[in-house]
């Protein structure tokens, strides 16, 4: 009898690094996306998705990268301060709209039903225990 091997791409560096890039992608398409939508609805011109997909890529590993160097809330507000940059830049906006841009995408981000219900799941469930409307 002849075994057959089924392809495998194997449990070393080289898969993890290919899972890694396959949820990265698909991270930077749905931040891009509420970030390209955010923008549209706040910023007076149109925005692109090339625009968005860049604040989302430059953003992951410069706010990454002053949270993670930088103690505490200073790199946490360094961080914000790089995004809030990034969105003046790109959407070639002001301050406010920076901020608006930045607010929407948390408002669209966690209230639309298809990309918002991981981040979602806890109050739901605290809302379904508690007997009160999900969408109130």
């Amino acid at each position: 009898m002849v075994d057959f091997a089924a392809p495998s791409l194997g449990t070393g560096l080289i898969s993890i690094l290919i899972g890694f890039l396959v949820v990265f992608i698909i991270y930077l398409l749905i931040i891009g996306f509420v970030l390209w939508l955010a923008g549209e609805i706040v910023v007076g011109r149109r925005v692109t998705f090339v625009e968005a997909l860049g604040i989302a890529a430059v953003g992951t590993f410069l706010v990454g990268a002053s949270i993670a160097f930088l103690p505490g809330w200073i790199g946490l507000l360094v961080g914000l301060l790089v995004f809030l940059l990034l969105v003046k830049h790109y959407f070639k906006t002001g301050w406010l709209g920076a901020i608006g841009v930045s607010i929407m995408a948390i408002v669209v981000g966690t209230r639309s039903p298809s990309l918002g219900r991981s981040f979602r799941a806890a109050e739901d469930t605290w809302a379904l225990d508690r007997g009160k409307s999900l969408f109130a």
